[in-house]
């Protein structure tokens, strides 16, 4: 019986498909835009993007993608529901690396409730090929830590110490971090800070 119904399966037609339904893309800091092109084995009827930042265009069995990638950041992946002339509805992947253009060593300092109330350090990188060249203001949100900003020995690296003023209750704050970058997505980052049970 398994040899008749590997023979029904190699007998049938093969369905038609994408040759590279799925794509990487190294994106390069300041690049807002980006085309890729998929192609079926046969023609393409309809294609639906999943994201207002992605439009596509078919030219016979060709799909053309254009993508918005002006608010990328760190890794974002993107599809779009192709249906071709047999029927067949595939989903195509573009997922996208935006390289960091600053680097923090957490995104959120956390502290428990009732644990003792030790400062912890926020440690900011700059990468020297980034389109940041300096961190202008850290600034608090709220008024449940104390923090101290200093400027690292070498360039390119930046430091924020912070305590909160008590552990007893639950807190949240947020640290904002603004930078030099003309790019608003460069411009300014948020630091989460918690004293959660």
């Amino acid at each position: 019986m398994l040899r008749s119904v590997l023979f029904l399966l190699l007998a049938l037609p093969a369905l038609a498909g994408f040759s590279n339904p799925v794509q990487r893309v190294q994106l390069s800091h300041g690049q807002n835009e980006v085309t890729l092109v998929f192609q079926a084995d046969s023609d393409i009827r309809r294609a639906k993007p999943h994201c207002d930042c992605t439009t596509v265009r078919t030219e016979g069995t060709r799909l053309i993608a254009r993508v918005d990638t002006s608010g990328f950041a760190g890794e974002v992946e993107k599809t779009i529901d192709a249906t071709t002339a047999d029927g067949r509805t595939t989903r195509l992947t573009m997922r996208f690396s935006m390289p960091e253009a600053i680097i923090f060593s957490a995104r959120t300092l956390q502290w428990s409730v009732g644990a003792p109330a030790t400062p912890k350090t926020l440690r900011i990188t700059i990468p020297a090929d980034s389109p940041v060249r300096d961190v202008t203001e850290a600034a608090l949100s709220g008024a449940d830590f104390d923090y101290d900003p200093r400027r690292g020995s070498r360039g390119g690296e930046f430091t924020v110490t912070v305590t909160p003023k008590s552990t007893a209750r639950r807190a949240m704050n947020r640290l904002i971090i603004e930078t030099d970058s003309q790019d608003p997505r460069y411009a300014r980052f948020v630091i989460y800070l918690r004293v959660k049970p």
